[in-house]
């Protein structure tokens, strides 16, 4: 496991891609710091970090878009396939696993990064910090962010090997990490209940305060709100992700070594 996460660390630091994901993240996140200051705005008061100029929420699409890059990197060539064929039944077990171990530690890695250049962008924008927020509450927000960009990533990783396409992987791993996956199949589903003679909303009014994409949503508004319990499920989100996205993730890993390994190499 560990020789296969150091050569993906490896392969990965060497592609141009990341590099140009880097210089996207950096870009984006100084700019606005950069035009509050050369624009002579009046006095703007950051109440929280988490909530102003690290608000990361993109984060999750970007995990997820990462994580789909790495896996279908040289498939054209039959470099995934040429690797497989080589390997025991364990062996093979340990490289579908490693895969999704390498994206929920490519996700972290990201979180950082985007953390520290906020971080910095903070004073560089001229603007004063009010009232941050405490560490604690900085690292819950940014454990959260963390879990739910990795089920999305490793849920890609699954797509990716169950689909052996490029293009399919891109479009979920786009469409699952901006929530339009998961609010197409509630809708879907609501539709059929009400079709069945029920109500229309109440499965995505019992269902969508779990999903993923509802946790973005805190996220991106500060760690005061994603500690918050008052909602229809008088549970913060931070609990609420806490209870569904670890699970996920570890039914996700084990789904992809265990069954997707499976598969024929050909």
């Amino acid at each position: 496991m560990i020789a296969l996460l150091r050569s993906d660390v490896y392969r990965v630091l060497h592609s141009r891609w990341i590099w140009v994901v880097l210089a996207l993240v950096t870009f984006l996140t100084f700019a606005p710091a950069l035009m509050m200051r050369w624009t002579s705005m009046g006095p703007v008061a950051f109440d929280s970090l988490t909530g102003s100029a690290l608000s990361l929420g993109g984060t999750e699409i970007l995990a997820a878009v990462m994580a789909a890059i790495v896996c279908c990197d040289r498939t054209d060539i039959g470099f995934g396939r040429s690797v497989l064929s080589s390997l025991s039944r364990g062996g093979r077990m340990t490289w579908f696993a490693e895969k999704c171990a390498f994206s929920v530690l490519l996700a972290a890695v990201t979180l950082a990064v985007a953390l520290v250049l906020g971080l910095l962008a903070v004073p560089l924008s001229g603007v004063p910090v009010l009232a941050p927020e405490p560490a604690w509450q900085v690292v819950v927000w940014f454990d959260c962010n963390w879990l739910v960009s990795s089920t999305y990533a490793v849920l890609t990783v699954l797509v990716a090997h169950l689909t052996r396409s490029e293009g399919v992987t891109l479009g979920f791993a786009v469409l699952a990490s901006t929530g339009l996956l998961e609010g197409g199949i509630v809708v879907g589903i609501d539709a059929l209940c009400y079709l069945a003679g029920g109500s229309f909303l109440d499965f995505s009014s019992a269902v969508a305060p779990w999903l993923p994409a509802q946790a973005v949503g805190a996220i991106s508004e500060g760690a005061a709100a994603l500690l918050s319990a008052d909602n229809a499920t008088h549970l913060a989100p931070a609990v609420r992700v806490l209870i569904v996205c670890p699970p996920t993730i570890a039914a996700t890993v084990a789904a992809d070594a265990l069954l997707v390994s499976r598969r024929d190499v050909a």
